[in-house]
């Protein structure tokens, strides 16, 4: 999780990540393969689960702060640029 200053200037916000225990998470977590989870949140985004960098670009979408910011946040900044591009193609030139 992060706290990143809003774009408006008064005060901060919040961006996590969302794990919910179904039973691919509780499989992985049983065989120890938690380096895995991070790939169950990507693809259960429609479960309500998200990663990080998701959180990340939804409030850079939003407006909520800017992706300069995000970027700083972020712990991978690659996977953070591409989910950018998607939404703003000039994002590319913020790495």
């Amino acid at each position: 999780q992060a706290l990143l200053p809003r774009t408006e200037g008064k005060g901060r916000i919040a961006a996590f990540e969302i794990m919910i225990a179904n039973t691919a998470v509780r499989n992985l977590i049983r065989e120890g393969k938690t380096f895995e989870l991070h790939n169950v949140l990507q693809l259960h985004s429609n479960d309500g689960m998200q990663t990080l960098d998701q959180a990340l670009a939804g409030l850079v979408r939003m407006k909520l702060v800017g992706p300069e910011e995000a970027m700083m946040k972020s712990s991978h900044p690659e996977r953070l640029e591409k989910l950018l591009e998607f939404h703003f193609p000039a994002a590319k030139s913020l790495v």
